[in-house]
């Protein structure tokens, strides 16, 4: 890492550890946690360098925006085995460190008063609110404007208009607008020909590895299905106490990979494999070629899933939530039907991953060739 990323990450590091000191209760945003963008920005750097068909000056710019990438999928496998890193990207550099940096303005963000968080520009809003899109907001008629777990309340892509100036997206999250903002930003930096942080570059910070990390982490978040919904903890399935419910949230997406206080070493093992597959057997879950509609099929594609985690939770919980010990394989084991198929939420976790990185690949694809292409 370079003295003058150093310097940032250093000072990045102290304001968030000066905001989880002042942090009280509030919502966080609501994301894959560190470890895990880092890994899915990883995989998705690998695969695309590994793939033929990506053009040879698209592999250079991967190469040095990733510093100490591994050769391959296998690479990583001791990182997701056993590296601890909590909330802060420790060890990061080029596009891994900027695939996490949403995350971090957002904890900066939870510790400072609503009425001076730094709003996002031209959105008006914090950086908490770009992570997700919470789709029942979106159903035409307001009295379903509600998570319930027979899905019917989800709505159709063509409920979701794309007006950023809607009332609607203030609460219901902006995701879609901030993923093809950053496509843009993206495309833009790669044809101004400003791919990596370099000496003499001002501002240094605005090229494309940063826009293409930030690309990354949307994109990543698009596939946590709890980024889809109002019921983002899944506290709907614990009907006799929906207030006092786990966090489920945190039991779908960190602990069984970065938790503070398990490593669930058997588990993680049988996910790294369940992942392996995944990544060779998933197609990106998007048809449309326009970031902002992929965006949006995406995270309905996702929704579908939410039954799955629910029910595995009241199994890991009870029924009131009240049990005191997680039980992790009760958990991560639960299978249920997802989209007509049968898969266990280890399995359904696996599948999300891979369609994470088969969005940023896409993404970071389609933004390389437009901003090259000759009839631009």
């Amino acid at each position: 890492m370079n003295a003058h990323r150093m310097t940032r990450a250093a000072n990045l590091v102290a304001w968030c550890v000066a905001a989880l000191a002042c942090t009280v209760p509030a919502p966080a945003a609501r994301a894959w946690s560190t470890k895990e963008h880092m890994l899915l920005t990883r995989l998705a750097a690998i695969g695309l360098i590994a793939d033929p068909q990506t053009p040879a000056e698209m592999k250079a710019w991967l190469r040095e925006a990733m510093p100490g990438l591994g050769e391959d999928v296998a690479s990583q496998r001791d990182f997701v085995l056993h590296a601890r890193l909590g909330p802060f990207p420790r060890g990061a550099d080029g596009l891994a460190f900027w695939a996490v940096m949403p995350d971090m303005q957002a904890l900066i963000d939870s510790g400072t008063p609503a009425d001076r968080v730094k709003k996002v520009e031209p959105f008006g809003v914090g950086e908490r609110q770009l992570h997700f899109i919470e789709v029942e907001y979106f159903m035409p008629d307001e009295s379903r404007r509600r998570y319930r777990p027979d899905l019917s309340n989800k709505p159709k892509a063509t409920d979701i208009p794309r007006d950023r100036l809607d009332a609607r997206f203030q609460r219901a999250g902006m995701l879609p607008f901030r993923v093809e903002q950053c496509y843009r930003e993206t495309v833009a930096s790669i044809r101004a020909g400003r791919l990596v942080d370099k000496p003499g570059q001002f501002p240094r910070d605005e090229h494309a590895s940063k826009w293409a990390g930030y690309l990354a982490h949307y994109a990543q978040d698009n596939t946590q299905p709890h980024h889809a919904t109002e019921d983002y903890r899944s506290a709907s399935y614990f009907t006799a106490n929906p207030r006092g419910a786990p966090n489920v949230h945190a039991d779908m997406e960190y602990r069984l990979v970065d938790d503070e206080l398990e490593d669930y070493p058997e588990l993680r093992k049988e996910f790294w494999e369940l992942l392996v597959r995944a990544l060779d057997a998933q197609p990106d879950p998007a048809t449309s070629e326009d970031p902002f509609d992929a965006t949006v099929e995406v995270a309905l594609k996702s929704y579908d899933a939410l039954p799955l985690i629910g029910q595995a939770a009241v199994a890991a919980y009870g029924p009131k939530g009240s049990r005191q010990k997680f039980d992790a394989d009760a958990f991560y084991h639960f299978k249920g039907s997802v989209d007509g198929k049968d898969m266990s939420l280890l399995e359904m976790k696996g599948r999300q991953y891979a369609w994470a990185v088969r969005r940023t690949q896409t993404l970071w694809r389609k933004a390389w060739v437009e901003a090259t292409s000759r009839s631009k």
